[in-house]
């Protein structure tokens, strides 16, 4: 266990702090050290959470923040994914199974009609409602084949972060699945424009040869800024054993350090577990440069997960961390409901409380605090009181 009667406040980017000043009446013996923290309020998914982390299981991270963040489809921003209303309506009438297809339903005509392939449920809004998030194993998946780029991005924004995601399908098509490095929304003209690392088998024609770093505006590719050959591609018909993704996975990684943008991509494989980076890979820009035409993706910016025109893109393997957090584990827990703070344990593994601390004294107040997994606000508002924002 640490002593922590001794150190400095340093809470960090990971609790998102849109007011860093600790003006409550938290005694600096009380003060607590460390880069990565996370909060829980009174909700059963937090509830559930906390007792995960501090019996020593790792919930499935992004498991929620599905339905928190932020969505585009072809030429459509969505602020809120909650909002979205499916056109045709009657294309989700049934809804989903658990598996993350559509049910069949009934168009106007009494016909019977899958929503998962026919032409008419795929529209902008069905292609943005087919984002799920599937367990055993954890995964993001989107079941249409679908005629716009789709995507979500976070709600919170950053400029220096390593990201990683294993990207695959078991679909045999040989479309475009990608890691959005940084997005910028155009509020006055609506326009999400999106700086995106994709792969491919070849049958899109962004990028072609497989592995590239694509500017994008709405549904329009702007510029390929890279357009790689990392394994070859599989394109139905003409390529490789012609048999599109066909369950072919590969890695792609984002680094990004302020202006400077680093994507990498591994081979293709079919254990995720086994991908390796290859370091040939590396696209780099830099975001400053004028003649990149990127100056608008400088500062933080959100992050996420897109892809157009392949069935059963799936994003798997996830991981995320800035330079603030140095494992999987965060540091701290602070339980805003029962207004307790726990330590993580000698071990490693597991946490314990700590006897006399107060979650909100220690954090001070006012504060507005993002926990980064769920992405869920408090506002801290006294040394007795919070609320969810």
């Amino acid at each position: 266990m640490k002593n922590i009667g001794t150190y400095a406040l340093t809470l960090g980017f990971c609790l998102a702090f849109f007011s860093c000043k600790n003006s409550g009446n938290a005694p600096s013996e009380m003060a607590i050290t460390g880069d990565y923290h996370l909060v829980y309020g009174s909700s059963l998914s937090d509830r559930e959470m906390l007792d995960a982390r501090i019996t020593g299981n790792t919930p499935p991270k992004f498991a929620e923040v599905i339905s928190r963040w932020k969505r585009f489809s072809g030429a459509t921003y969505y602020a809120d994914a909650t909002a979205i209303t499916a056109n045709p309506a009657y294309c989700d009438d049934n809804g989903m199974d658990g598996n993350g297809s559509w049910l069949n339903v009934t168009n106007p005509s009494n016909q019977t009609v899958n929503p998962n392939t026919a032409a008419a449920c795929n529209t902008e809004s069905m292609n943005s409602l087919s984002w799920v998030y599937l367990t055993n194993p954890d995964r993001l998946f989107n079941i249409q084949n679908t005629t716009n780029y789709v995507g979500f991005f976070s709600t919170l924004k950053f400029e220096n972060f390593t990201a990683e995601a294993v990207v695959s399908s078991t679909d045999t098509d040989d479309d475009a699945i990608g890691v959005t490095v940084a997005v910028y929304f155009d509020s006055v003209q609506n326009i999400v424009h999106t700086l995106s690392a994709y792969r491919t088998q070849g049958g899109f024609p962004a990028p072609n040869l497989g592995w590239g770093l694509l500017h994008k505006e709405n549904n329009t590719v702007v510029r390929t800024i890279s357009n790689k050959s990392l394994g070859g591609v599989n394109a139905n018909g003409t390529s490789g054993d012609q048999q599109g993704w066909n369950g072919r996975m590969s890695k792609i990684r984002v680094v990004r350090a302020g202006n400077n943008v680093k994507v990498y991509a591994s081979t293709w494989g079919a254990d995720a577990s086994a991908l390796t980076i290859d370091e040939t890979s590396l696209i780099e820009v830099d975001l400053s440069n004028p003649a990149e035409n990127l100056t608008q993706f400088m500062g933080p910016q959100s992050y996420g997960y897109e892809s157009i025109s392949q069935a059963r893109a799936t994003f798997s393997n996830l991981s995320f961390m800035i330079p603030q957090q140095g494992d999987e584990n965060p540091d701290y827990l602070f339980d805003l409901r029962d207004n307790k703070v726990y330590g993580k344990k000698a071990s490693g593994v597991g946490y314990e409380l700590i006897i006399g601390m107060k979650a909100l004294d220690v954090l001070g107040y006012p504060k507005t605090i993002t926990n980064l997994e769920t992405q869920r606000q408090f506002l801290i508002s006294s040394s007795t009181s919070f609320s969810e924002l």
